[in-house]
């Protein structure tokens, strides 16, 4: 008798986890485009979305697997409680279940990766905060939420709300970018800017999640409600809501993309409606249009940002520039595309690893979060120091940090998906339905899955858009498997299958008794949620509790209290870069403050508290280049100081950033510098003549003509020297390197005794700092 309670209580409680799950995705959905720090009560501008992610995930996770333990001791005295399960049987001739395999490979080669990286530690949590979702934990949280809606979203209903999700999402977000846009934002304070960024904190992104809901908000002029003309009238608001949001974003790849996502949708639309409703989603687009230009008419300080940028697509195609800078547009990506393929057939990493790693890159990759790291090995060298983190190319990314197995995996995904909508369009248009309630769903969420592709070529894909794209493609999967089940059910001759279907044996299977599952499913489940919950509170709940505390000090009524907010946020999350190293620059400004004060205990006492905390975090994470450059300031003033005890540790640094980071001259115009001041002259003048030989497709270096300089005059290579810092003053007159140049030059020319010119050089090289290298 007990047992039957609780074979009854077990599919209650079933249904309230489905329940749950469901609603937690949606949450997630929901959350990943539109909130961030509101008010800035949190110092980093998308922590809520991530944080987010992270703990909808882990509960969809943890409720998961609870459920299936829970299943298998339902159905432990069935005669057909064991567990058996034939790859080749199940998936067939399925185009998504190879695609869920594929996926599955995918996920295999993320978690390779981080095991081979040389940081696994940066690899699974990631080592900047604006770097969100290529690390290991922001993937398997995209996992989860693409598994949760492939193989839990297989109602019409739960589709529909994913459709309804997606729309309201992207009008809400138009809406806001809209008033960012007009000069108005009071809860994030980024009213004003050129292109709008909505909730997104990046342009490229809201762009990218227009691209998605515009052609899933037009699809729901295909559904019949009791209100006709009203629905009509708010799709029409909602889509001119959209289409100027994009515009505004000024993004020429979701321009294209947009283009490709509303080209699907009528080539859907045509295939499976009716002509009558195809001139009425024309005209519904006529509509959105037309409003959408009165919207963007309006007198605004920003201008028409989106005509520049719309009317600039055409001659991205047709630039030519010496430079080597990587710009924006399609120039700068092409930039960037040359150097990752070239990364693709050497795999460096400025770092001494096994053998076995080495070998395994090409499969595995560099490692989650580790393209930042190769890319100055083999970019083309750069006046900025601006660090490229991203391939600007979703594939190439894939492929450069998680290798060919894992860019195979997900490209044969989505290609298979793709596939998978082709075969769902031509077996519906056969079968006579038209756009019925699952062609609806076709219409709704396919293009904007198309479309998101075309955008991920040349797009930077980051939390705030990856979750929503995430899910559609398992909403491909869940639609196929829908369509192919109502198809089945009404013809015997389905498509996938010609009479009775034979299982075969296949080598590739898989079966248990069903105590074995048990256990193994119970021990699993009871593993990952203790760890989930351990990561989650140790790393999530501790950085956002320092993030709430750094946002809440920004208004300290005295400087004492802004400082001693910021060590202790410091102290409570040291892994946090930009928390660190910011606060190493104030302590850096201040011990250079105290020492031209007279105070140099003090001074060094200051110093030393910043470097320490650049030393503690350099053990996390050795390559992060604030960090090095940061102990290369502080090793530079321990020696001017007179500490002559850190020449070494300089010297080391030095060259350690130079053999990092070639396709940045000032960092080797300022290793030069360094390493000729603790006497390894040869080398800085290796280094500054690698710097100088960039100057044709970047900008004259003065610091690294003063290194070659300084190093030749040690070197009693005195002409030499001369010829070499009066070049350095000539190149960039203002600058640092040209004021130490001016400076050695009157020693030599004092050491001569030419009075004239010694006087001249001493008087320039006193001057002030007029031109940033």
């Amino acid at each position: 008798m007990q047992r039957r309670v609780e074979n009854n209580g077990t599919p209650r409680v079933s249904n309230y986890i489905d329940q749950a799950i469901f609603w937690l995705t949606v949450v997630a959905l929901v959350t990943s485009p539109l909130f961030f720090s509101f008010f800035n009560f949190v110092a980093v501008f998308n922590e809520p979305k991530v944080v987010l992610l992270h703990l909808t995930a882990l509960l969809i996770t943890t409720l998961w697997l609870w459920q299936i333990v829970l299943n298998r001791i339902n159905v432990r005295s069935s005669n057909d409680g064991d567990f058996s399960w034939d790859l080749l049987d199940w998936a067939g001739k399925n185009p998504v279940r190879w695609a869920l395999v594929a996926m599955a490979i995918w996920v295999f080669a993320q978690l390779a990766s981080t095991i081979l990286s040389p940081l696994p530690v940066i690899s699974f949590f990631g080592g900047d905060e604006a770097r969100s979702g290529y690390n290991l934990y922001d993937n398997l949280s995209l996992i989860v939420i693409f598994a949760s809606v492939a193989l839990r979203f297989r109602t019409f209903k739960a589709l529909e709300t994913l459709a309804y999700t997606l729309a309201i999402t992207g009008t809400i977000a138009a809406a806001y970018g809209i008033a960012q846009h007009f000069g108005w934002d009071p809860i994030g304070y980024n009213a004003g800017r050129t292109r709008v960024i909505a909730s997104f904190g990046n342009t490229l992104n809201f762009g990218g999640y227009m691209v998605m809901s515009i052609p899933t908000t037009l699809a729901f002029v295909y559904k019949k409600y009791r209100r006709d003309r009203l629905a009509l009238v708010i799709v029409s608001l909602a889509l001119a809501l959209q289409f100027s949001g994009i515009w505004f974003s000024g993004g020429r790849g979701p321009f294209v993309a947009g283009g490709a996502s509303l080209t699907s949708f009528f080539v859907i639309a045509t295939a499976l409606g009716s002509r009558t409703d195809l001139v009425r989603s024309l005209a519904v687009g006529v509509a959105a249009t037309v409003i959408a230009a009165i919207v963007i008419a309006l007198p605004s300080e920003q201008g028409d940002i989106g005509l520049e940028r719309a009317l600039s697509i055409g001659s991205q195609f047709s630039s030519e520039t010496s430079s080597t800078d990587i710009e924006g547009g399609l120039s700068g990506r092409f930039n960037i595309w040359e150097s990752t393929l070239l990364m693709a057939t050497r795999w460096d990493l400025p770092v001494e690893e096994p053998t076995a790693n080495k070998i395994l890159r090409p499969l595995f990759g560099l490692g989650p979060d580790m393209y930042v790291y190769a890319f100055p090995l083999v970019g083309n060298p750069q006046t900025r120091l601006a660090l490229v983190d991203h391939a600007h190319n979703y594939a190439l990314q894939l492929l450069m940090e998680h290798g060919f197995v894992g860019f195979l995996g997900f490209v044969s995904a989505a290609a298979l998906l793709s596939f998978a909508v082709l075969m769902m369009v031509v077996r519906m248009r056969r079968s006579g339905k038209g756009l019925d309630s699952f062609g609806f769903l076709v219409l709704a969420l396919s293009p904007a899955m198309i479309g998101k592709m075309f955008e991920l070529q040349t797009g930077v894909a980051r939390i705030s858009d990856l979750p929503m794209n995430m899910a559609l493609l398992g909403a491909t999967i869940a639609i196929y498997e829908l369509v192919s089940h109502r198809l089945s059910t009404e013809n015997a001759d389905h498509t996938d299958q010609k009479g009775p279907r034979v299982s075969k044996a296949s080598s590739v299977n898989f079966s248990a008794s069903n105590q074995i599952v048990l256990g193994s499913t119970f021990i699993t489940a009871a593993l990952i949620t203790a760890v989930s919950v351990a990561v989650f509170f140790s790393w999530d709940v501790r950085r956002l509790s320092a993030s709430l505390t750094l946002a809440n000090g920004y208004d300290a009524p005295t400087v004492e209290e802004k400082a001693r907010t910021w060590a202790k946020v410091q102290a409570q999350a040291p892994e946090r870069e930009s928390f660190t190293f910011t606060l190493f620059e104030q302590y850096l400004a201040a011990a250079k403050q105290q020492y031209e004060l007279g105070r140099p205990e003090e001074a060094l006492r200051l110093l030393n508290i910043g470097r320490d905390m650049l030393l503690e975090y350099e053990q996390r994470d050795p390559l992060e280049l604030d960090t090095q450059l940061g102990l290369m300031k502080a090793a530079t003033n321990m020696m001017i100081w007179g500490y002559n005890e850190f020449a070494q540790e300089l010297a080391d640094r030095a060259i350690k950033q130079a053999e990092a980071n070639p396709a940045y001259p000032s960092i080797l115009g300022t290793s030069a510098t360094a390493l000729t001041s603790v006497g390894l002259h040869e080398l800085a003048i290796k280094y500054a003549d690698q710097a100088i030989a960039t100057e044709a497709t970047t900008q004259p270096w003065a610091k690294a003509w003063y290194g070659k300089g300084r190093a030749l005059y040690e070197l009693e290579r005195e002409e030499e020297a001369i010829e070499a810092l009066v070049t350095a003053t000539e190149k960039q007159p203002g600058a640092e390197g040209a004021l130490l140049a001016h400076q050695v030059l009157a020693q030599i020319y004092e050491a001569r005794g030419e009075t004239e010119l010694q006087q001249f050089h001493k008087e320039a090289g006193g001057g002030q700092i007029t031109f940033l290298e």
